[in-house]
């Protein structure tokens, strides 16, 4: 029976709120009490699309689809060198001025605006982006059909090398713009505030999505998203707790769409999307470890300098000895600096698929006795020394300053002997796979092009030793260092990507011991059609055998974690190992067996 609880929530804790960046519908508590007034069942709220107006259909979000045509734009304004080409392609494609002008502008291709852009990224980009983008190609153009006299000295795998980590980070951006939101793309010829530099950043996998913490309402968004997605209205579907759980959970401040208590629950129940918010939260909150930054940085300072170094001990001048040369050498320079961004992106990937394994897994948790500890599961919002309420400082609701031991930090516990509690904890596994799921999807490219990248230098070692092509012994250690870098940061990507894959194992097989618990629970009772409790249990397993089967299907057949279109498995990981050992194997047998050897500077010339 629905309880108006209004108004002792909000005497009872504050809530705040964040603004939504959303394009296609702006969410509000006023709008989710409205629907869940006219929700009579939490089938229902799983069944979002059919209790709304055919009207506000078109407002909800659907599942993210890949755009070749986004795809191909980009690529195509990428490749081409910003502010001398690139915006002539935009003209072309976006046929309008004033359309090409705000494309311009929101893609950094030609950053003028100070309207689009602030002026500390209009001066990055002039100072540092752009010089790179032009210097690169411009290093490979002269290699290729400069006069041999002028550019002897140069060896063209290594500009090769250096224009292809450009190449990887214009891939990388393609890929995003490809799994961009049609209503996010189109804003993207409009000018402010329809787009700005927030929502750019906030799309961004290496600054948004690495610390979604900065960017508030970011998660919220994305839950919002999910929960369109999969058709769902997470605040009319309620877990049942015990009551003394539930109270606390109720009492603790949280954004306002997404809160424990609502005026249609009971007293011992606590919504789905408090319990989804505080996951995603706690978990989207954490930092990257330290480490990883600090192997970019050496693995980068490896990639730079390697080549130069080795070019000074074998006599050589480092950025050779003509003009051409230098602004050759300098591309490549710029280039291998390229590489960091890339070694980046590659422990973001890693650093993602970690994320989603220890949010996947605390959902686990909440299944198995005798659940989380309170403290353990909710978030604290950080305040500002301002903020500081009569609510925040009530000891039942500072959780974490003194809830720590005992009765006063309870376990949160879900009881899957309820259906309720099943229906309600599956609708949550699901908006969960869901949640930044253009994010996950854009991540799983990025894995795959930087293995394939790391295949693709193999291959190129393999082609100088077998077809003895001239080049410099710098570029083999080049190479080597960069295979070893780069597929290295797979692996580890790959290693985390599989662990996400294989918790759905792990849990299935939980839910298969529920089952097996379940009947065993059943056969010890008399049967009697007037026990409400074994019907209730009956309810349940029957619930549960249909997660058993969409676990299986959904997640390992039809939308498992993907890696080169393949299963994120250890297989993957193997046959990944497998490819890069066995091309070292035949580059060493192909440069034995063609007798190489280097003159006094270190060159090989046939």
């Amino acid at each position: 029976m629905p309880l108006d609880n209004t108004e002792s929530l909000d005497s009872r804790v504050r809530h705040h709120k964040n603004q939504s960046t959303l394009q296609k519908r702006r969410p509000s508590k006023e709008e989710d009490e409205e629907f869940l007034a006219e929700v009579s069942t939490s089938l229902h709220a799983a069944k979002l699309r059919s209790q709304v107006p055919e009207d506000k259909l078109l407002t909800y979000h659907t599942p993210v689809e890949f755009s070749w045509k986004q795809f191909w734009a980009t690529l195509v304004y990428e490749n081409l060198p910003p502010v001398l080409l690139s915006p002539i392609a935009v003209l072309l494609i976006e046929r309008s001025f004033s359309r090409a002008w705000h494309v311009m502008n929101h893609r950094s291709l030609l950053a003028l605006s100070r309207e689009h852009n602030s002026v500390g990224s209009i001066i990055g980009f002039w100072v540092v982006l752009y010089p790179i983008m032009w210097v690169i190609p411009a290093a490979l153009l002269l290699k290729l059909f400069g006069p041999e006299h002028l550019v002897q000295n140069v060896d063209l795998f290594q500009i090769i090398l250096a224009y292809l980590f450009l190449f990887v980070r214009n891939l990388i951006i393609s890929v995003k713009y490809g799994y961009f939101r049609p209503e996010d793309y189109e804003q993207l010829s409009r000018p402010v505030p329809h787009w700005d530099e927030d929502r750019t950043n906030r799309r961004l996998v290496g600054v948004g999505w690495s610390n979604p913490g900065k960017f508030p309402g970011l998660i919220e968004d994305e839950l919002t998203c999910a929960m369109d997605e999969n058709d769902v209205a997470l605040q009319g579907i309620s877990f049942k707790m015990k009551e003394e759980v539930s109270e606390r959970l109720r009492s603790h401040p949280t954004d306002e769409l997404f809160t424990a208590e609502t005026s249609h629950n009971a007293k011992d129940e606590v919504t789905t999307g408090f319990v989804l918010h505080q996951i995603v939260s706690k978990v989207y909150n954490l930092k990257q470890p330290t480490i990883y930054m600090i192997i970019i940085l050496l693995a980068t300072l490896a990639v730079m300098s390697s080549t130069f170094i080795l070019r000074k001990v074998y006599g050589l001048s480092a950025f050779g000895e003509t003009t051409w040369e230098t602004i050759i050498f300098i591309g490549c320079f710029l280039g291998f600096l390229a590489s960091l961004p890339n070694f980046f992106f590659g422990f973001i990937c890693a650093f993602d698929f970690q994320r989603r394994t220890m949010t996947l897994k605390k959902l686990g948790e909440l299944i198995l006795h005798p659940g989380v500890r309170l403290s353990e599961f909710l978030h604290q919002k950080p305040l500002l020394e301002d903020e500081n309420t009569p609510e925040q400082d009530d000891p039942k609701i500072k959780t974490n300053d003194s809830a720590q031991s005992g009765s006063d930090n309870p376990q949160v516990f879900i009881d899957l002997r309820r259906s309720d509690n099943v229906f309600a904890w599956m609708i949550c596994r699901m908006t969960l796979r869901s949640f930044g799921e253009a994010f996950y999807l854009r991540i799983q490219a990025y894995t795959s092009i930087f293995l394939f990248y790391a295949i693709c230098c193999v291959l190129l070692l393999n082609m100088i030793g077998w077809m003895q092509l001239r080049h410099h012994v710098s570029t083999l250690w080049l190479l080597m260092l960069i295979v070893v870098a780069i597929s290295s940061i797979c692996i580890f990507a790959i290693s985390k990507a599989s662990k996400l894959q294989a918790l759905s194992s792990v849990q299935l097989d939980q839910v298969k011991k529920e089952l097996f618990f379940l009947e065993k629970e059943l056969a010890d009772t008399v049967p009697d059609h007037v026990n409400a409790e074994r019907q209730e249990i009956l309810r349940a397993k029957a619930l549960l055998t249909e997660v058993d089967e969409f676990i299986n299907f959904h997640e390992l057949i039809h939308k498992p974690t993907r890696v080169m279109g393949y299963p994120a498995t250890h297989n993957v990981i193997g046959s990944s190992l497998g490819i890069i050992l066995t091309g070292f194997v035949l580059a060493v047998e192909g440069f034995a067996g063609s007798g190489i050897a280097y003159d006094v500077n270190g060159w090989f010339n046939y």
